[in-house]
Order: C-alpha cells, then sequence, then structure tokens
C-alpha cells in the first residue's frame, strides 16, 4: 500500500512539513535494534547508556533507541542503591559491575511488558516509504507488536508538522479527529487492551466533544489551551495536543502540574495506531493514511460543519448503538 498525500504538503513558510514516527515492540533489544538502522541508513552510535542510544547521521536523519521506562532511561533505580550508599559502578563481579548485573535483571523482568522504541527522525511527508525497510527488517528479526499479547499494549505514535499554527487550524483538526474517531478504531482494528485494559489512549471527554463541535465554539489561543486542560489533565489522550500547545505557549503549559515533561514541538501526537510489527500484512502506511483522512477532512471546513451538526443531532437522538450508527455516516463521506 502506498503512502497517501496530504492535502496540504507545505508548511506557512513553503516548506514541505515533516513527519516523525515512534514504533513499539518487544523482542529486539536495544543493541540489535542499533544496528538494524545502521544496516538500512548509515550513520554513526551515540551512546548515552545501553537504554538510551541513538543513530546520528544517517542517509535519513537522527534516530533515537530506547526502552519505553523512565527507571532504566534515567536510571532511576539507583537513587535506591545510592541511598544505601552502594556504589554500583565501582562493585565488580567477575568480569562486568554489579551495576551491569542489576540492569540485566531488571530488563529481563520488563522487556515482556514494557516496549523498546525506535523514534525516526523528521522525514518530508512525500517520502516516507524508507520507513517500511525498517519495520520489515523489525518483523524479520522477530519483534512482537500489540497483537502477540494481550499485555502488549504498543502503539506506533505519528508526529505530523502542523500546516500552520493558527488556533482555528488546531480546532479544525481536533473536530475532523473527533468526527472520525469512531471510525478509525474500527478501520484501525485498536487493540483492546489499549483500548479498555489501561490508560494510554483514553478517549476524549463526551463533555469534550460536544464542546468542540458545538457551531459557536471559537476560541482564541489561551481559552483553548484552557479548556483542553480542564478536561484533559494528563496525556493519555489519542490524539494529544500538548506537544504543540507548548510549542505555542510553554508558560502556560508548563505551568500544569500534572503532565510532567513536555516536549514542545510543532507536531500533533497521533498516539492512536496499533504497532502490529509481527503481522506480516501490516504496514506503516495504514496507519498513515488513516492520518491523512483525519486532514483531507480538516481541511473540508464546510464538510466539518455538516458532520458537527449531524454527530451532534444524532447523539442527542440515541440512547444506544451510536458508534455503530455514526461509522455508518463516515463511510458514506469516505466513500
Amino acid at each position: 500500500m502506498q503512502f497517501k498525500q496530504l492535502p496540504i504538503t507545505h508548511n506557512a513558510q513553503g516548506e514541505i512539513r515533516k513527519v516523525g514516527f515512534e514504533l513499539e515492540f518487544s523482542q529486539v533489544g536495544i543493541e540489535e535494534c542499533v544496528q538494524i538502522v545502521q544496516e538500512l541508513y548509515g550513520g554513526t552510535v551515540q551512546r548515552e547508556h545501553r537504554f538510551s542510544q541513538k543513530v546520528v547521521n544517517t542517509r535519513l536523519g537522527d534516530f533515537s533507541i530506547e526502552i519505553d521506562l523512565k527507571l532504566l532511561t534515567e536510571k532511576k533505580y539507583k537513587y535506591i542503591f545510592d541511598r544505601l550508599n552502594i556504589d554500583l559502578e565501582s562493585i565488580k563481579v567477575g568480569q562486568t559491575t554489579l551495576e551491569e548485573k542489576v540492569e540485566n535483571a531488571l530488563e529481563a523482568m520488563i522487556r515482556q511488558v514494557i516496549p523498546y522504541e525506535i523514534g525516526t527522525p523528521p522525514l518530508p511527508c512525500t517520502h516516507l516509504e524508507p520507513l517500511e525497510d525498517l519495520r520489515q527488517a523489525l518483523y524479520e528479526h522477530h519483534a512482537q507488536g500489540t497483537e502477540a499479547s494481550m499485555t502488549n499494549a504498543f502503539g506506533t505514535h505519528i508526529n505530523p508538522e502542523l500546516p500552520d499554527t493558527h488556533c482555528s487550524t488546531i480546532l479544525r483538526y481536533l473536530r475532523a479527529f473527533l468526527l472520525l474517531y469512531p471510525w478509525l478504531l474500527k478501520v484501525g482494528k485498536t487493540d483492546f487492551a489499549r483500548l479498555r485494559m489501561t490508560s494510554f489512549i483514553n478517549p476524549y471527554p463526551a463533555e469534550y466533544t460536544a464542546l468542540v463541535l458545538a457551531p459557536a465554539y471559537a476560541p482564541d489561543l489561551d481559552t483553548f489551551i484552557d479548556d483542553y486542560h480542564r478536561y484533559n489533565p494528563d496525556r493519555n489522550r489519542p490524539l494529544d495536543l500538548y506537544p504543540v500547545l507548548a510549542f505555542l505557549n510553554a508558560e502556560k503549559v508548563n505551568g500544569y502540574t500534572n503532565l510532567g515533561s513536555v516536549k514542545a514541538r510543532n507536531t500533533f501526537h497521533y498516539r492512536l495506531p496499533n504497532s502490529r510489527i509481527s503481522d506480516p500484512d501490516w504496514r506503516l502506511s495504514h496507519e498513515w493514511n488513516n492520518w491523512v483522512s483525519i486532514e483531507e477532512l480538516a481541511n473540508a471546513p464546510d464538510q466539518i460543519n455538516l458532520l458537527s451538526q449531524a454527530h451532534l443531532t444524532l447523539k442527542k437522538e440515541t440512547l444506544l448503538g451510536f458508534d455503530e450508527k455514526w461509522i455508518q455516516q463516515i463511510e458514506q463521506w469516505h466513500s
């Protein structure tokens, strides 16, 4: 399947929009991932420590490779030993150190449920095909994805650069996502464990959806951020807007103490897709093309208005089975 083109390929500065991907998986360790990236794209290794490494200056840019757990990437386990005045690095155990022994034990325990993650460099949205080589290589090295286990709540995150940073643009994209959300769950075959058994991609509250889809809702940026945080006080949304909101108003977003560290960047953070890396029929283009559907609707304001009114009306009139009925309407629009 080919990667579809965005309806708007250039940003406000006339440059081709960039997009980065984050792939989560298990069973292929960091050293093996580093080797895969180098074999595919070249580059040199920058090692922060064994659980967080980079391959820089590849033909595509810089890749990051880490295990998705701050206990290891930030070595937080060392605090316990430091309080006991135990210097893990200086204590030798055979040919290695006690630190390495502790890290080996921790990695062995958590690698079944905590994913490894490869972050790609931002690539031109018109040149995403080389990423399928990475997906294929991980598949051939027997990486396991979302579908391999009920405990694998792994995702593929897509981070597309915004076409511009007007609040009205962000609002259009959010409206498009909310309107397509039930359909995206269906066509993306969103994993039950990710959707129901974890909090990673909690849906937007119904009250917030109604607020955003209301025709009269036209906030300025400060009001938009206030409303967004009031209804979404954490990062666990399928479309996380905090990175771009921090990019636009870092002081305001950093003042929310319950968010943790928010990396400000001029991108959407689309977290809904599965990472079906061990499925031979799965392609990154499947997930990208679903995002393109959001972009297509976001850039059809008349359709947004019509669908928003239809959504609000159907929601008011439906007690049971709203999602199924709404998906039928979206499928008619999308056909």
